[in-house]
């Protein structure tokens, strides 16, 4: 029989109360966010890198078939987007491509040779003519020009000899020029967070509309970007905020400093915010009590002993049921490795939305430190575009965002914030920004 789960409610309230966030405490969040923004753009350091992208807005007029490639671990994938003009665009042709533990450990030509394969795949079944292609590259680089990223250290397990230092659109066209694709060129090397702002941009001028000033992706892990006028649209790497010491539980400090990757002190507000790692603070809650005697008696018998066993998945699924007995938390907690009874289950429910109501809340918090940098008064209609499965499945996560600024800036002001859901963004938003480089290139040709 599976152990049996027990929370005393003394032992409970404390420990959905160290995740209770003051509106104050976001405040001063959302000011020191502002400040990094503005230390980040002249320079001075700080852990909001403030990254160049050399992306522009779109029209929403771009049109055409744009090649695509989202690449950034062992499976990537390459396509053809039609863009339609209007804000219009559609997925034609889609190739999946997989690395083996060989080709991640091994030389950088082919590991570029299986990406150019699987484009050829793709337009190979195309009408001839020349294509752009939008590369998004998830793995750590340094932008120098839209069509230009320099490696840096590889993550994710892969170690490929000589790659830091070289330029990874130039080679994705060596290997597209091995074999015999001279019709496409990488017109842009894009980031996911700035696809989101991109796509919804496309699609809300093609309309008539305006264009979206921050991107935003919350789903493994988080990021930010924005359209800071002169300053261009800027990466910001926002995961990597570290104003985040006043609301960190001693939860937070211990998975942070037991974690290899990222390095200790490194993505503070992404271990605090993101899928990847909800589930875990949660697990760590939970086995925190059971070892203090507090109660949770089963958990050192089950999943919640084994990190990262518990994942956000799981705090999706316990906000979603609504039964009375919460019987789908119950048939979990089983697929977990034990059994509980509704006050229990209750419990689990209370921690679970603590955690994902603090992550909300900082989300939040995060959003008004950009947006004050944009409009310090808030008087203007603003568009925050998202992207991620955080966001989108968590069952209320928008509402949850949408009420603290509410709360922190009043209703009059957050109704001037449009927060827009761009699923799968990826792919579509990395060829329109493909498509605006390329008609950007054609147009400096032309003049000259």
């Amino acid at each position: 029989m599976s152990p049996m789960l027990a929370f005393p409610d003394a032992a409970l309230a404390h420990a959905v109360s160290a995740f209770e966030t003051t509106a104050a405490a976001l405040e001063s969040i959302a000011g020191d966010f502002s400040a990094q923004i503005a230390q980040g753009l002249a320079g001075a350091g700080g852990s909001l890198k403030m990254l160049r992208t050399f992306t522009s807005q779109p029209t929403g007029r771009e049109s055409g078939r744009v090649v695509v490639v989202d690449w950034g671990g062992t499976k990537g994938r390459a396509g053809i987007v039609e863009l339609g003009g209007a804000g219009a665009a559609r997925l034609v042709a889609e190739e999946v491509f997989t690395f083996s533990e060989e080709q991640k450990r091994g030389a950088v030509a082919p590991v570029f040779d299986v990406v150019a394969a699987a484009i050829g795949r793709v337009v190979d079944a195309q009408p001839t003519g020349a294509y752009p292609l939008g590369f998004v590259y998830s793995f750590p680089a340094r932008l120098e020009g839209i069509n230009r990223a320099v490696a840096l250290a590889l993550t994710k397990g892969w170690r490929v000899a000589g790659l830091e230092g070289q330029d990874v659109a130039a080679l994705l066209g060596d290997a597209l020029r091995r074999r015999g694709l001279e019709r496409v060129r990488v017109s842009a090397v894009a980031n996911d967070t700035v696809a989101t702002l991109i796509l919804q941009s496309y699609r809300s001028r093609g309309a008539g509309g305006r264009p979206a000033d921050i991107g935003l992706i919350l789903g493994t892990g988080t990021n930010q970007a924005a359209d800071l006028g002169p300053a261009g649209i800027r990466n910001l790497e926002s995961g990597n905020f570290d104003g985040v010491t006043a609301v960190e539980t001693p939860y937070d400090v211990a998975l942070d400093r037991e974690q290899r990757e990222p390095r200790p002190g490194a993505q503070r507000l992404e271990k605090m915010v993101s899928g990847h790692y909800l589930g875990e603070i949660l697990r760590r809650v939970v086995y925190d009590l059971s070892q203090r005697r507090a109660g949770l008696r089963g958990a050192a018998h089950s999943a919640f002993a084994t990190p990262f066993a518990v994942e956000s998945e799981h705090l999706s699924r316990i906000a979603a049921d609504r039964s009375n007995g919460l019987d789908d938390v119950d048939a979990l907690l089983r697929e977990l490795g034990a059994t509980s009874t509704r006050e229990e289950r209750q419990g689990v429910r209370a921690l679970s939305g603590a955690i994902v109501g603090r992550s909300a809340r900082l989300v939040a918090a995060t959003l008004l430190g950009t947006l004050r940098v944009l409009d310090p008064v808030l008087a203007d209609r603003r568009t925050i575009a998202v992207d991620g499965s955080l966001w989108g499945g968590y069952p209320g996560f928008a509402s949850l965002v949408a009420g603290t600024l509410v709360e922190l800036i009043g209703r009059e002001r957050a109704d001037r914030i449009e927060i827009v859901f761009v699923k799968d963004s990826t792919s579509t938003g990395a060829a329109v920004i493909a498509a605006v480089a390329a008609a950007q290139g054609s147009a400096r040709s032309s003049s000259g």
